[in-house]
């Protein structure tokens, strides 16, 4: 008899919520649990800022035959301002910036900055990840914070277990484990964490257009060179792999990394690490391991080896693990009877 998991987000405070019980999802194909931890890129074409004449929006303003006053008319410092109040609401963001092409070019740099704003909110990438089960009771030790744990324990705790938190001395502290009752209080916190959506989409762009057919008819009447900034794809920015180019799983807080050739499976490899729980009964034969993942609580994201390689190249303390991941997998795969491949 298993029980049931959640992936936790610890950092953002956010949940899938339970995902069934680990023997069962554990083999799955989702790739939308993959595609929240993939460190997303920016594609070149939203990073170029359209040419805007400087000369022209002067000629607007100064145009003495100009009878009424028009937007072009106010300072360009002006419009930049009146684009960042509308940052918090990007699709009246939007519509003022397509007002004509040159306010489209002043408030590309605002724009820009609301993209990465977006796709840093949606992703997991780099976040402190625990896929925990309900009969988590410990932690591993130094996953929380001191402050974290003080939050648990005043909102979810009792008096007995402040008591008993106050007055421990760490040498008595189990293996591992920083206190036996943290993972019941975070999966008691977890309840109250924002439930991500296990379906992204594809889209991260306000409901609202999809919602109000007359107004998406007439934004799919614009140009695709402003198409792509109110339509946006999160296929869109999964960095794009050339050949020779491998994925790589990564963990900041241990440093280390496992590589593959291709992102499928990767579920596997992540969920063999980041297990937690106290209870064995996962109703995987010779699976009991995967409750006490390594990676338990640690800062992971996935990306390209080429995207490390520039950021990290020049570090000489990333450990390679893929093997010793590899062989555990297959040694599982061939147990549980199941068509895998690393």
């Amino acid at each position: 008899m298993g029980h049931f998991w959640k992936l936790i987000n610890i950092d953002k405070q956010e949940t899938t919520g339970y995902l069934g019980d680990l023997g069962k999802i554990f083999w799955s194909t989702n790739s939308v649990i993959t595609s929240l931890l993939i460190a997303p890129v920016i594609p070149p074409r939203f990073k170029s800022k359209p040419a805007v004449s400087k000369a022209r929006i002067l000629e607007v303003q100064n145009d003495s035959t100009v009878p009424t006053a028009t937007l072009l008319t106010l300072p360009s410092e002006i419009l930049h301002c009146i684009a960042e109040e509308l940052m918090d609401d990007y699709l009246a963001l939007i519509c003022f910036s397509l007002t004509c092409v040159t306010m489209w070019g002043l408030t590309h740099p605002v724009r820009y900055r609301v993209l990465c704003s977006e796709l840093k909110n949606k992703s997991w990438a780099g976040g402190r990840i625990i896929l925990l089960g309900d009969f988590a009771r410990g932690l591993p030790k130094g996953m929380l914070t001191a402050e974290e744990i003080e939050e648990l324990i005043l909102n979810h705790g009792d008096e007995e277990l402040s008591d008993e938190y106050s007055d421990e001395d760490e040498d008595h502290v189990p293996d591992n484990k920083l206190d036996y009752r943290l993972g019941r209080l975070l999966n008691d916190a977890s309840k109250n964490f924002q439930q991500v959506s296990l379906k992204l989409n594809n889209s991260i762009f306000d409901e609202r257009v999809w919602n109000h057919r007359s107004l998406y008819r007439e934004f799919l009447n614009f140009h695709p060179r402003f198409r792509y900034w109110f339509s946006f794809e999160w296929s869109q920015f999964i960095p794009d792999k050339t050949e020779g180019d491998s994925w790589m799983v990564r963990n900041f807080s241990k440093r280390e990394f496992v590589a593959k050739s291709s992102p499928r499976n990767f579920t596997q490899v992540v969920f063999s690490l980041i297990g937690r729980s106290d209870d064995p009964s996962i109703s995987m034969f010779e699976g009991d391991w995967l409750v006490d993942g390594a990676w338990a609580g640690d800062s992971i994201d996935i990306t390209l080896a080429s995207i490390h390689e520039q950021e990290h190249g020049n570090e000489t303390d990333w450990k390679d693990i893929t093997a010793e991941v590899k062989q555990k997998l297959e040694a599982l795969a061939k147990t549980e009877s199941q068509n895998f491949e690393f």
